[in-house]
């Protein structure tokens, strides 16, 4: 199933949630079911029958073009991130350190782990900003994957059973935010508002089948940037779930972007600019399309 939060144009005072079906969504606001993402993930495989049954009867429709789809997930508990987790990446990152001579140690022996705040996360459409504060705005394509249980110290097998479903988030960086230090400041390289837009869809894990053979693409401006395929991830979703729980608790709704391959603007300094468009497009997961626009003067915010 294609689980979405959407607005309904005509009437765009509360977001909803539902299931993407093709030309028509699936409205769960008229049904029994929990009203947000979080409640409706933890009520887990009860949630998703009485979902089910709304599809195949097809109730309460309403047409695509009449609603704009939103992050899935509003705030997240938690918006994790993993670094240098394609090998051609990694491999990349140590070419800029060495031409640039750069004295930083790559920890290679486990999972690069940091956090993007959840004020950053955006819709699947939304605008990007581009800071203020810097013209060093990068793209990174990732598959993401949301926690649907709580779990800890969970095992590699444990951890399959542990995630919910699969999306797509461009992980936006400052980069030059990112290199201060040392050490690396990766958050406030990372969460900068708007910098987390993921979606189009919760695409259930049941319906992806096996997640680490999809195909990856990047493109701005149409052209292509980067592309791989998860296959190529140095540590995969299930290891980074047992990785992660080993130290504290994965909750219903937490995002975990797993990585970006080779390609990004950090090697060719082509940084993203007001009028750009970024598309990510992963196979099963329909794909994320956001424009960049100037940071406005109407993000100071005193209150």
């Amino acid at each position: 199933m294609k689980l979405i939060s959407f607005l309904v144009k005509k009437d765009p005072k509360e977001i909803k949630i539902g299931a993407h079906c093709g030309d028509f969504i699936v409205d769960f606001s008229p049904s029994s079911l929990p009203k947000d993402m979080i409640s409706f993930i933890e009520l887990g495989d009860k949630a998703l029958s009485i979902a089910n049954d709304l599809v195949a009867s097809q109730q309460n429709l309403i047409p695509v073009e009449d609603i704009a789809l939103k992050a899935p997930i509003a705030q997240p508990g938690k918006v994790l991130g993993v670094g240098l987790n394609y090998k051609e990446h990694l491999a990349e990152a140590k070419e800029i350190i060495e031409e640039q001579n750069r004295n930083i140690d790559l920890q290679e022996q486990y999972p690069n782990i940091f956090n993007k705040q959840n004020s950053s996360i955006a819709g699947p459409y939304d605008d990007i900003h581009r800071p203020n504060a810097s013209d060093q705005l990068d793209y990174e394509g990732e598959m993401g994957f949301v926690i649907g249980k709580n779990c800890r110290h969970a095992s590699y097998d444990d951890a399959k059973e542990c995630i919910y479903g699969f999306t797509i988030v461009n992980d936006v960086t400052v980069r030059d935010w990112q290199f201060r230090g040392p050490p690396h400041t990766m958050t406030m390289g990372k969460s900068w508002d708007t910098h987390c837009p993921f979606g189009p869809y919760i695409v259930t894990a049941d319906e992806v089948g096996n997640p680490h053979e999809l195909e990856l693409k990047t493109f701005v401006n149409e052209e292509l940037r980067q592309s791989s395929n998860t296959s190529l991830m140095i540590y995969n979703s299930y290891k980074i779930v047992e990785y992660l729980s080993t130290a504290f608790t994965l909750k219903p709704g937490d995002l975990i972007a797993s990585g970006t391959p080779d390609g990004s603007a950090v090697t060719t300094q082509n940084w993203l600019k007001p009028g750009d468009k970024v598309k990510v497009k992963i196979e099963k997961l329909g794909y994320i399309e956001n424009s960049i626009i100037q940071e406005p003067e109407s993000t100071k915010l005193i209150s």
